[in-house]
This record gives structure tokens, sequence and C-alpha cells, in this order.
């Protein structure tokens, strides 16, 4: 057996070793074919003049011919443009090709090209890519949207009546908000507002954290987290689809043709949606500051476009009914304030005056008194003598219940009389920074005249809460309108004569003038009030200056009317729409506000500026309206009584040769400037007075005739 076993296993080699062999042969045979087959190819170049040196060389080795062939290969060049280098692929043949991936550069853009380009991207993208499964393919249109608002509203009752057991509902409705379907997105998101309204608590639903995702809860726990969890997940990607769409617009798609009507559409729709939801109980819950973004994103120079119009005017309501209604809290008023005014900045001020306008709806601040708590804080504190002695255990009993009660308050959305006062603070200190960079932007000229336009709605609002400014922002504020009345008055003055022109341009430099001078005797009244002005200021400047333009003012057609008051349209204007100031308050309120604070506001006022302003007024009221005439009779009442000795001899003509000189009325407009203190006023004759009492209404001949008895029967006594 064993010589029979190793004759096999012999034979078995051998059989092995001569297969071997013959496929060696064989692997030698095809080398040599190849080689002649190279060397063939080689000929064939040779004689057509195609050879190059560089592959002259031969060699036995497959892979240096592979990288031959590879260098004659032409490259593709790109320009303006970035090559990123994939994985290698490995074809059939076995060669390793390159994956090369051409990217475009990316060029610096402005934000507002940025974002449109985003949101065109994200929804050309969405109607390409998304292919949605339509059930209802096959039906007639009008069958098909009666079945889409079927299963809506189905949707949305589930939600409303077990919003916990139906929550996936939620995502659904989400998602087909989202949809490519104008009909269906339109839909959903509809019906996504009252659903929201009514599910959405008034408090923020903070993510859980890993201890408690841990823990074990009961059922009924677990399915209120996972619904709460489910619900913010929903809103907050509910609102960023909102903030993508709200990007697109009339005014800024008119020269980019892949934007379609309706994109256009679903952002003015987007936009009216998060101003609802703003409006309503979901500006205390999540990712607020993200709608709030939306909506003063969309708010810049006032748009022609008639849908674009609506969408901006909803956009300024829906701010100031925030700032008028957070009136207790005054967080929202803060946080709509601070992304208002860094939107402004962003924008270099490139916005219409009614935006400015809006911070005249911060209730927050109508009972703020910065120096209000000085004697609070100012208290001593207690010695170690006086304290009430408390044990460790006291103490630490005393700290566990503070903490409590802290954390109570913040679960019941308690806003301390502190934590007020400290928003109250911060909305002031942002909205005076704002205001003094737009003076600022404004007396320089810079922006193209951008900030110039904002000067009077700036001025507006510091008049109103210049009084709580710091000392420390009062010579800013003085220098920077100081600069401003002179730019006003220069301007003014090269108009030349003729008063109020057609455009309204001296009109508004008038107004302009008033609030500056309003602004000023604000700001340092305050501060005198307080204690806090060491040194006494000279206003003079602004007394001069209202003194020069007050006999102008009288011949502005607007004077009795603001941006409120109801007017036909100017048919001289054609097609450019009316447009009112911003400012709220009326010429005559500011004029008389002007007067009340230099001559019973301050020590401004002696006894020859009333003479003189008594002179002026009397000389406007022959030109006023009836109700402003009457203001100004009355205010020159409170200034009898109050210089009786010194303004009595105005309406006196027997004495009126004392040696005192001529009254130099002055002519302001050709550039004869004339001081008020050396006018002369004691030499004048309040000769209107005779005018006055003719007058075709009976309340101003009234007024005139009392004011001509008070002072005959003054000098009879």
């Amino acid at each position: 057996m064993s010589r029979r076993r190793e004759f096999f296993l012999g034979c078995r080699t051998a059989l092995v070793a001569t297969a071997f062999m013959g496929k060696r042969k064989l692997q030698g045979n095809k080398n040599e074919l190849n080689r002649k087959r190279l060397k063939n190819e080689q000929d064939a170049l040779l004689e057509q003049g195609l050879f190059d040196k560089a592959s002259s060389h031969t060699s036995e080795q497959k892979w240096e011919d592979v990288e031959q062939d590879y260098e004659m290969v032409p490259r593709a060049s790109y320009d303006d443009s970035k090559i990123v280098e994939g994985l290698p692929t490995k074809n059939a043949d076995g060669k390793i090709t390159r994956n090369l991936r051409k990217v475009e550069l990316e060029t610096h853009k402005s934000e507002d090209e940025a974002d449109l380009e985003t949101a065109t991207e994200v929804e050309i993208t969405q109607e390409a890519n998304e292919e949605e499964k339509d059930p209802y393919a096959h039906l007639p249109p009008a069958e098909r949207l009666t079945l889409l608002k079927e299963e809506i509203a189905e949707l949305s009752s589930s939600l409303l009546e077990d919003p916990e057991s139906n929550f996936k509902n939620l995502t659904r409705l989400r998602k087909m908000s989202e949809s490519k379907n104008f009909a269906t997105s339109q839909l959903a998101t509809s019906a996504l507002i009252p659903v929201f309204k009514a599910l959405a608590p008034s408090y923020c639903i903070r993510p859980l954290t890993d201890a408690e995702k841990r823990e074990k809860v009961s059922k009924e726990v677990a399915r209120l987290r996972q619904f709460e969890q489910s619900l913010a997940m929903n809103y907050c990607q509910f609102v960023d689809h909102l903030a993508t769409l709200a990007k697109i617009s009339v005014s800024n798609s008119r020269n980019n043709k892949s934007i379609t009507s309706q994109m256009i559409k679903r952002g003015s729709l987007a936009c009216k949606v998060a101003c609802e939801l703003s409006t309503s109980s979901l500006r205390f819950f999540n990712h607020r500051n993200e709608l709030f973004k939306l909506i003063i994103r969309r708010l810049n120079r006032r748009p022609s476009d008639p849908d674009d119009l609506e969408v901006f005017n909803r956009c300024l309501r829906t701010l100031e009914t925030l700032l008028k209604e957070d009136e207790e809290s005054g967080e929202i008023s803060l946080e709509v304030t601070r992304l208002l005014c860094k939107t402004l900045r962003e924008k270099k001020f490139r916005v219409d005056e009614s935006v400015i306008n809006i911070f005249l709806s911060l209730s927050l601040l109508n009972d703020y008194d910065p120096n209000g708590n000085k004697e609070a804080d100012d208290k001593p504190k207690l010695k170690k003598k006086d304290r009430v002695h408390l044990s460790k255990k006291e103490r630490k009993a005393r700290k566990e219940r503070i903490e409590i009660e802290a954390e109570m308050n913040r679960a019941e959305q308690v806003v301390t009389a502190a934590e007020r006062e400290k928003f109250q603070a911060q909305a002031l200190k942002e909205l005076l920074t704002l205001y003094l960079n737009i003076l600022k932007a404004g007396a320089l000229g810079s922006d193209n005249g951008t900030a110039t336009k904002l000067i009077a709605p700036v001025l507006e609002g510091l008049s109103r809460y210049g009084r709580m400014a710091n000392f420390d922002l009062l010579g800013d504020f003085l220098e920077v309108l100081r600069e401003i009345l002179d730019t006003s008055i220069e301007e003014l003055n090269s108009a030349g004569e003729g008063g109020i022109d057609d455009n309204n341009d001296d009109s508004n430099r008038m107004k302009v003038v008033l609030l500056c001078v309003v602004t000023s005797f604000s700001l340092v009244t305050n501060n005198a009030s307080v204690g806090k002005l060491p040194i006494s200021l000279d206003l003079s400047k602004f007394v001069t200056s209202l003194y020069t333009i007050i006999s102008e003012i009288s011949l502005d057609c607007d004077l009795e009317l603001s941006s409120k008051s109801l007017r036909l349209a100017d048919p001289l204007a054609g097609d450019r729409p009316f447009k009112p100031s911003v400012n709220v308050s009326t010429r005559t309120e500011l004029l008389l506000r002007c007067l009340d604070s230099i001559f019973f506001g301050s020590k401004n006022g002696t006894a020859s500026r009333a003479s003189a302003f008594t002179k002026r007024l009397y000389i406007t009221i022959l030109q006023t309206p009836e109700k402003s005439s009457l203001a100004l009779l009355k205010f020159v009442g409170k200034l009898v009584s109050r210089y009786d000795e010194s303004i009595k001899g105005l309406w006196n003509t027997e004495e009126r040769i004392d040696g005192n000189g001529v009254y130099n009325l002055g002519i302001e407009r050709n550039g004869m400037i004339v001081d008020l203190d050396r006018s002369k006023s004691e030499a004048a004759t309040l000769w209107e007075n005779v005018l006055l009492d003719k007058h075709y209404s009976p309340m101003v001949r009234d007024g005139a005739r009392s004011l001509f008895k008070n002072s005959k029967l003054h000098d009879k006594t």
C-alpha cells in the first residue's frame, strides 16, 4: 500500500510540474507578443512623425506605459473656478481615474442679495428635487382642492381635540406647509396659525437635560414631555421656514428672473403670518427673536409696489402694538428695541422715516425716572452691631427661602420692579445711542443725505425721551443740535424771499429748527432740575434762531396739520404719493412748546426778550389760522401776567417819544440778522391789535380786545 501511495504522489507531482512549466511557457510567449506589438506601434508612430522621444524608452512594465498615456492626455482649464477632487474610481479594466468637481468662486455680495439668493436656491431646490406622491393627482382640480381642504381640516381638528395623542399630525401639517404645491402650502400655513395659537403656552419650553432624559417618569409625564418637545421643534422649524420665504419680495426681485410670482406671494404670506403670530400669545413662546427679526427685516425704504406696501404697513403696526402693550414687563420691548437699533445700524440708516417713528410707541419709558431711586440706592448700610444676629442654620434657611421665591417668580413669569427698571435703562441707552449716531451722521451729511432725512423724527423722539438722558451725553447732543440748527438756518436764508415753497422743503427745515429748540431746552431743564448741571449753559443761540423764523412759520399751509391729520392729496404732486412728515406734533404745538420752555421752563426769558417776542407774535397772528391765533393770544396773556411792567407799554400810543430809539424789525432773509436784545422792542407799538379787532373770527376779536382792555386798566391803576 505504501509503494502504491508513493507512486500516485510522484505522478501527481510530475503532472503539477508539467502544468506549471506549460503555464510559464505560455506567459513567456504572451510577453513576447506584447513586446512585438509595442515595437510595431512605435514603428508606425515613427513613420507618421508623431513619435515622442519621451516614449521611446521601452519597458517591460505595463504601469510605465499607463503613466505615459496619462501624460499625453490634454489638461482641462477652469477659469474663475475652484477644483475640488473627490474619491478616485476604479474601472472594470483595473484603471483608477480621478474625479474632479468644478466649484464656482464666491463673490462678495451684500446681505440682502445673499439672503435673496439663499431663499431663491431653497425655493428652486424644493420645486426641483422634492417629489411628493399626490394621491389626488388623477382627480379634477376642483375635487382635488376639496379633498385637500378636508384632509387639512381633519388634521387640525384632531390636534385640537387630543394634541398629546395626535402630535404626529402637527409634523404632517408642518411638512405640508413646506410643500412645492402652492395651494397645499398656503392652506397648511393658514391652518397652522390657529393650531399654534391654541396649543402653544404663553411661556418658553426649554429642552430636556440629559439627567431628565435618563430618569424614569410615569407614562403621563413622558407623554406630555414628548408632546411639548415636538411642539417646540415643529414651531421653530415653521418659523425658520417663514423667515426663508419672507426674504423674497417684489422690490428685491425685479432683476432676478428665477423668482416667480408664487415665490413673491409666499413671501408676503410669510410676513403676514409672522405679524399674526407676534401679536398673539406666541410672542412669549420659543424662537420669538427669529420671529421679530423676520418682521424687522422687511422694514426698508417705503416700497412703491401696493402688495409690498401693505406688508410694510402691517409690519409697522405690529411693532407699534408690541411696544404699546408691553408696558408692565418690558422684556419684549427691550428685545425689539435692540433688534431694531442693530438692524438700522447695519443698513446705515437707509430706512423710511416711519421706521424711526416706531420708538414713539415705547410705552415702557412712560413712567421711567432715572433719578427716582436715587435716595433708595444711597441708603447707608447697617453696621454690624445693628444687624440682627442669625445662626448658621437660620442663614442657610433664609438663603434657601430666597432661592425658592426666585424660582417661583421665574415659573410664574413675574417681572420684579428691579428687573423692569433694568429693562427701562437698557432700552433707553440703546435708543439714545441710536439717536446720537443718526444726528451725527445727518450733521456731517454722510451716506448721501440718507441720515439727514431722519433728523426730524429723531428730534421728535429726542424731545420726548431726552429728559431722561444722562449728563454725560448732554454735551454731545447740544453740539450736534447746534450744527443742525446752523445748517437749517443757512438753507432757509439761501432760499431767498418768498416764504414757503411748494415742495415743502422750507417747511421741513423750520420744523427741524423748532425741534432743535424744544430738544435742547428739554435736555438742559431735566439735568438742571435734578441737580446734575454744575454750570449754567447759554442757550441764546436757540432763542435767537427761534426769533428769526417765528414770522415765517405763519406762512406754512400745514401749520395745524400733523401726520395723522386727514387731508386731500396735492394735485400738483403728480404721481408722487403724499408722504406726511413723521412728527406727530403740529408746528403750532412745537412753537408753543418752544416759547413755554424759554419763558417759563428756564432762566433764558428776560423782559426785553418778552417784549420782542410779543411784537413778533402779533405779526404772526395776522397770518395764522383761527386755532393757532387763539393759542398764541393766550400765550401773550401769560407773558403779560409775568412781565407786566415791561410789556404794557406796547399797547400804549400816547407817550411813545421817550428817546429810546426806533424799533428795528430786521429782514432776516436778506442776511440782515438783527440781534434780539438790541432790536429796541421797547419802542415798538402793537398796531396789529387794531387789525385783530376786525378779525373774521369772533373769538380772536374778543381775545385781542381783552388784552387791550387789561393793559388800559393796568395803566389807570
